[in-house]
């Protein structure tokens, strides 16, 4: 698995977890892996991977009776600091195998896993929408389904994994590129 960090100043940092400094980073009892990317806390804490293993050790190989199959134990592993808090703030985007895990849209990490998730319950839409046009879509249709939650305009905002902020100014950009587009003001000047 490969993590990837670009910043505002085009730094790129590549973190990935099959190059291993030793060979055997478990001393050769580990048999999978669990990988936790820690993206709850990134303001406060900063982004964390954690990688916990499975022991497969032989004695509990020796405890298991006959004809059943042992069970290996999943152990904590070790916790990495990728970015600290004051990092993140430049950061434009956090990839996981190439798959932008965050990214940042009208001034806020926005949690696009969680985004396209709800747009592919939620949404048809066209091929090659904008995300800004699909989040106040997709923000919208929350707020018609979930009536009861509209009023705390946050939360609605929070399922589609954006902040109330960041999906208003996305609102207003949109309405402010259409009023452009329809007043052909974004020709003035180009006449021959």
């Amino acid at each position: 698995m490969k993590v990837e960090i670009r910043y505002r100043d085009n730094r790129l940092d590549v973190f990935d977890t099959a190059s291993f400094t030793k060979a055997d980073p478990f001393d050769g009892k580990n048999m999978l892996t669990n990988f936790e990317l820690r993206i709850d806390a990134l303001g406060n804490t900063g982004l964390w991977l954690t990688a916990h293993f499975y022991d497969a050790a032989e004695p509990y190989a020796k405890k298991t009776s006959e004809g059943e199959t042992p069970v290996a134990r999943r152990k904590r592993g070790w916790r990495f600091l990728l970015a600290e808090a004051g990092e993140l703030e430049s950061a434009e985007s956090v990839s996981i195998d190439g798959k932008p895990v965050l990214l940042r849209v009208a001034g806020e990490l926005i949690d696009m896993i969680r985004f396209e998730r709800m747009c592919s319950i939620w949404l048809t839409a066209s091929p090659g929408t904008p995300v800004a046009k699909q989040a106040v879509q997709l923000f919208d249709e929350l707020c018609r389904a979930y009536p009861e939650d509209a009023a705390d305009g946050e939360r609605v905002a929070r399922l589609c994994g954006f902040s109330l902020s960041a999906i208003n100014e996305l609102r207003e950009r949109i309405a402010t590129s259409k009023k452009v587009e329809e007043e052909g003001e974004w020709i003035t000047g180009l006449e021959g």
